[in-house]
């Protein structure tokens, strides 16, 4: 949104001229007062603004630990995908934005689905990432709100990279924070057998945030476009055992593993940039740039 049309904005919102306000102002000696009466005009304006409700990261690792559910989650690639664009990695398929869809409207109680905790205030994340979602959710906020179900608690999608959009990840308290997370998330597998369906020749990291499972299996589909391989890839998860976790990283293909075999009795838990976020943020010495990460 460009400033002009962000000040008619504005102007509009509070319904009155801003100039001729601002000239009253000066006329009286208590006009703080009246500055601070403007915040229960805007809070009577406001009251026909609805947001999803989405918990925050940590809430959102607790929901996961706390429960057998399994989990999908959706972002801006999804979202797109679901609204007929294609993304990088993944070309337009409209079975793959039909079973999108269906999963992110889904009602049933063993899923927890995962949106983006970018609806509302974005004072989290740095000036890249607010100036991306301000563009977004401008152009799609209405078509997504039809799909959204505004008494579900959803769980953060953006979970999975957690201190990588902060305005400065190498602060103490950033770092104490990001140690205290990663520690919780590790436990969701602590101990466990687990199956990991990812990309072929996508890398296994150094700093490696599944080291603390009692075994780690694989399932490769392609890098790219892994929804034209879907068939194969579900036949072959088909023959774990029930007990196994299955953690899937595999885009947007991912969400639809991860709702077939909940329904075949599976855990699967679609955690996308989790371990690469761990990596990344363990062997960085530097900043880390929010789109250079998504991008690699």
């Amino acid at each position: 949104m460009g400033i002009q049309l962000f000040a008619k904005n504005v102007i509009r919102l509070f319904k009155f001229d801003l100039k001729t306000h601002h000239k009253a102002m000066r006329e009286f000696k208590n006009f703080p007062k009246m500055i601070d009466n403007l915040k229960y005009e805007l809070a009577d304006e406001l009251k026909g603004i609805r947001l999803p409700k989405v918990l925050n990261q940590f809430e959102s690792v607790e929901a996961i630990l706390n429960s057998d559910k399994s989990v999908a989650r959706f972002g801006d690639g999804e979202f797109n995908l679901i609204l007929g664009n294609a993304i990088g990695f993944q070309e337009y398929d409209e079975e793959l934005s039909r079973r999108l869809k269906e999963i992110l409207t889904t009602k049933d109680e063993g899923m927890l689905i995962g949106i983006s905790r970018r609806f509302g205030s974005l004072d989290d994340v740095d000036a890249q990432v607010r100036a991306y979602w301000r563009g977004f959710m401008a152009d799609h906020r209405a078509e997504l709100y039809t799909m959204l179900d505004f008494n579900k608690t959803y769980i953060d999608t953006c979970m999975t990279a957690h201190s990588i959009e902060v305005e400065d990840h190498l602060t103490e308290e950033c770092r104490a924070d990001t140690e205290k997370y990663y520690n919780l998330v590790r436990q969701i597998w602590d101990g466990k057998n687990i199956t990991i369906i990812k990309g072929e020749g996508t890398e296994k990291f150094e700093n490696d945030i599944y080291d603390n499972a009692k075994s780690v299996s694989y399932i490769y589909g392609p890098k790219e476009h892994a929804f034209r391989d879907y068939q194969r890839i579900f036949e072959e998860a088909k023959k774990l055992p029930k007990d196994r976790l299955i953690i899937a990283v595999l885009g947007p293909t991912a969400k639809v593993l991860a709702y077939d075999l909940h329904k075949l009795g599976y855990r699967v838990l679609d955690l996308g940039h989790m371990g690469k976020a761990y990596h990344w943020l363990k062997s960085s010495e530097g900043k880390i740039v929010a789109g250079k990460f998504f991008a690699a």
